[in-house]
């Protein structure tokens, strides 16, 4: 990734067009545009191991060191699943994000699948400093999915924070903390074998003194920089409480002076990355659900606009880089999150649309109901953005104060107590939890059934509208079969049936992204040594 291309053999995509087709490879480009798209390749092999010199570990053990101070990166989105996907990256990086890390990867399915190898992975030069996180539970495993990347980015990262129960099930993330052994075994494999600088991020133990030498023990096995969250693995949803940055202190000042030590945990306003780093002593610091409810939390002049336009201008990132429906319906709801509960329907739309021009309509609509509400709260809006300048400039922080605050201007998520919650909403009012829980009970008394049942039918009928959605869309029919034909296919058929023309006559589909006029290059193909 050193050139002005991506590496030779992988493949390509054009940005702001449609997917490249999987069942082709597509050669690589001459174009020197930094933010052309590229995937890794569905065939490929694991490179012959070969030992590094102790050269090359020391060089990968200060990389970390020296590129967060050389480049002054102080500012980390954090590795999350199906949500810290490119198109996510680069809008961060607009507005202050320095260092970037991918979605957790599997490293198993990473290395035996090529499918979801190429789905994972979506890059482009202008997304680095970049890491990839890989969990993995094996030694042989983990070492061969770091060295398929080794072109790729910058480093990579073991997960060892993740505390879902998926986590739990799968022997990986948090859960495999107390099986120290054998993620130093990990850890030195990849220090001693792959060109890649190689990390951790981890949640403090249940005391301080399992946590630092937890964090020693990683140094000593070859992590070259810690990323450490200030949560247990059992604070999480309900019971997530407050990140405790004094137990993230200990670490830095256990280790500090050998590796970098990164701070998560508690990002929520601007501000919080210079106190964060005051009170932690950590060099950088990273935020994940900080940036996922308002993404510009590191651009200290513009952090609280209305949500409704960084939602927009994410879609623009979201078509220009491909993300995928998923991503972007999460990243809408959490964007979003106050102002959908507001609105029932726009809220139901979103959970049901597909096409990114459906996103985009729905926020057009909800800029206009905003619009209205702000014109009748002009003096609560005034309000709000002198509290969160008070809160940025040091103020100390209410969390029911700040979520009584308009619903249209980007404000933190907390996780409150029943207690709070009814505190929150204006006398008289109820939260919109118990608004939907009343709706459904008066849905299952009408229709004589239990609340269970009532609730199994109220998501067949969401099932239902799905299907009425896709039902109007109509599509010519195929000229070769007489199934649908795709929509701008120039030879006008179905996609089995366009692909088997293109490839007779060697012709392209700039729609269906066949690419038979052109040569396509091998996939690259090393030898392997297993």
């Amino acid at each position: 990734m050193d050139g002005e291309t991506a590496p030779e053999g992988y493949e390509i995509e054009k940005c702001g067009e449609e997917e490249v087709n999987e069942e082709e490879q597509v050669t690589t480009s001459e174009s020197g545009d930094p933010h052309q798209i590229f995937r890794m390749p569905k065939r490929m092999t694991v490179p012959e191991k070969q030992k590094n010199s102790d050269e090359v570990i020391e060089k990968n053990r200060n990389f970390w060191k020296e590129m967060l101070k050389n480049q002054k990166i102080t500012k980390v989105l954090a590795p999350m699943v199906d949500q810290s996907e490119l198109a996510f990256r680069m809008f961060t990086r607009k507005y202050g994000a320095q260092l970037t890390f991918t979605p957790m990867i599997h490293a198993h399915l990473f290395v035996n699948d090529g499918t979801y190898r190429r789905n994972a992975l979506a890059m482009c030069k202008a997304d680095r400093p970049l890491v990839v996180q890989f969990c993995a539970n094996k030694v042989d495993t983990f070492l061969s999915a770091c060295r398929l990347v080794e072109d790729v980015c910058d480093g990579v990262d073991l997960n060892l924070g993740c505390p879902q129960m998926v986590a739990k099930r799968g022997r990986y993330g948090s859960w495999l903390q107390d099986e120290v052994d054998l993620i130093c075994e990990m850890v030195r494999a990849v220090r001693d074998y792959c060109t890649l600088p190689v990390s951790c991020k981890i949640r403090v133990r249940e005391n301080r003194e399992q946590t630092v030498q937890y964090a020693k023990r990683l140094v000593d096995a070859g992590a070259t920089m810690l990323t450490v969250h200030g949560r247990t693995r059992d604070m999480k949803g309900a019971e997530t409480g407050l990140a405790d940055w004094t137990r993230i202190r200990d670490v830095v000042e256990a280790v500090g002076d050998e590796v970098p030590v990164m701070a998560n945990g508690n990002i929520q306003f601007p501000g919080d990355v210079e106190r964060c780093m005051e009170a932690t002593g950590a060099v950088a610091v990273m935020s994940a659900e900080g940036l996922l409810y308002n993404p510009l939390i590191f651009d200290d002049e513009n952090a609280h606009i209305e949500t409704w336009k960084i939602a927009a201008e994410y879609l623009e990132y979201a078509r220009k880089f491909h993300a995928g429906t998923s991503a972007i319906r999460a990243h809408v709801f959490r964007i979003c999150h106050h102002s959908l509960l507001e609105y029932e329907d726009l809220r139901m739309r979103v959970s049901l649309e597909h096409r990114i021009e459906d996103f985009e309509n729905i926020m057009a609509e909800l800029g206009k109901r905003a619009k209205i509400d702000a014109e009748a709260g002009k003096q609560r809006e005034s309000e709000a953005r002198e509290l969160f300048e008070r809160i940025r400039q040091g103020h100390e922080m209410d969390a029911l104060e700040v979520s009584k605050q308009p619903h249209w201007i980007t404000k933190p998520y907390f996780r409150l107590k029943e207690v709070a919650k009814e505190s929150i909403v204006a006398e008289g009012e109820k939260t919109f939890r118990e608004k939907q829980k009343e709706k459904l009970a008066l849905a299952a008394q009408e229709m004589g059934v239990s609340l269970k049942q009532a609730r199994k039918r109220e998501r067949r009928q969401l099932s239902g509208q799905r299907i009425l959605e896709a039902k109007k869309l109509k599509f010519p029919p195929c000229a070769r079969c007489g199934q649908p034909a795709g929509q701008g296919c120039t030879n006008q058929k179905c996609k089995k049936c366009c692909r088997y023309q293109s490839k007779m006559e060697k012709i392209d589909c700039k729609s269906h992204r066949y690419l038979f006029a052109s040569t396509p290059q091998p996939a690259v193909s090393v030898a392997v040594e297993r």
